[in-house]
């Protein structure tokens, strides 16, 4: 189905082909031509446009919602248990939860290697699908850093993992020793820093 865009709304479609693999994946933005935060942008039609950009459908036909950004969300939600511990054991194994969505390949290698291990060092894996709509905290956070892994509800990494990774962190999480790491991504906190960066600059 063609779209009619108005003249100051553009939208991009592109296919993204994951790292070492042959699976891609198919996204579409859009946004608005005019950045209204510079000088030379008519103010007057901000409003306007973005009541233009509310009333776009790119593709009634798909089970999708599009943000605020223009990032299309999918409303077939793969929150839930991906597999968990099957023991009789009171021991308390760890929870692995993975940041994630549908369509997301580098989701899919992390999961494969936490399941590569699973028999050795026992732990349950949930996926977080963060386009649900309950999930806007996790979706602003991490929308850009998808695969992110928390371990007992506390941030682990992100982006990618390989077998030491996952049993040197099973292993201290099992003994109770695991801490929250280092650099867990946030990308509405940098995208407020780099609008205040460029404000101070006008």
């Amino acid at each position: 189905m063609k779209t009619h865009l108005p003249r100051n709304i553009i939208l991009l479609s592109f296919s993204i082909l994951a790292p070492n693999s042959s699976r891609a994946f198919s996204t579409r933005v859009v946004f608005q031509r005019c950045n209204f935060s510079l000088p030379f942008c008519n103010p007057s039609r901000k409003h306007h446009a973005q009541e233009q950009l509310r009333h776009i459908h790119l593709n009634p036909s798909s089970k999708t919602r599009t943000t605020a950004l223009g990032m299309q969300r999918s409303e077939n939600s793969i929150t839930g248990p991906v597999y968990s511990v099957e023991s009789d054991s009171k021991e308390d194994y760890p929870i692995v939860q993975l940041y994630t969505k549908e369509g997301c390949t580098l989701c899919d290698k992390v999961s494969d290697v936490l399941k590569s291990v699973r028999e050795e060092y026992p732990h349950s894996l949930e996926a977080i699908d963060i386009t649900d709509l309950d999930k806007t905290e996790f979706y602003d956070k991490y929308k850009w850093d998808i695969p992110v892994l928390h371990i007992n509800g506390k941030y682990w990494t992100k982006h990618k993992l390989d077998v030491k990774e996952a049993v040197d962190a099973l292993t201290r999480a099992t003994n109770g020793e695991f801490e929250e790491q280092r650099g867990e991504p946030n990308a509405a906190a940098m995208e407020k820093r780099m609008a205040e960066r460029k404000n101070n600059q006008l």
